[in-house]
């Protein structure tokens, strides 16, 4: 058992460096004149990732916990959709742009 707590350790200590980094690029990107593209995609989808890994560490032990981790999943997802094709979600919810 004492292994497992020091993986997870380790991982936090890791995501913890990608949050930073994360971070670091959100403040690079709102200074910026014109960003490359991929830094856009890892300004929009960055945060999804490392909070979809901070959860995986978590979740993953329990049955429960591995049912939430399946909602949070398809809510990223969902999350991503509206974000790609606005205007199915727009008209699904009989928004008016």
């Amino acid at each position: 058992m004492k292994n497992r707590r020091d993986n997870e350790k380790v991982l936090y200590f890791i995501l913890a460096i990608i949050t930073i980094a994360y971070i670091g690029v959100l403040c690079y990107a709102n200074i910026a004149l014109s960003v490359p593209e991929w830094l856009g995609y890892i300004q929009t989808y960055g945060g999804i990732v490392i909070a979809l890994a901070y959860a995986a560490i978590n979740f993953f032990g329990s049955p429960l916990k591995t049912v939430f981790f399946i909602l949070l999943v398809l809510a990223t997802v969902l999350l991503i959709l509206s974000i790609v094709i606005p205007d199915v979600f727009r008209g699904i919810f009989g928004i008016k742009a």
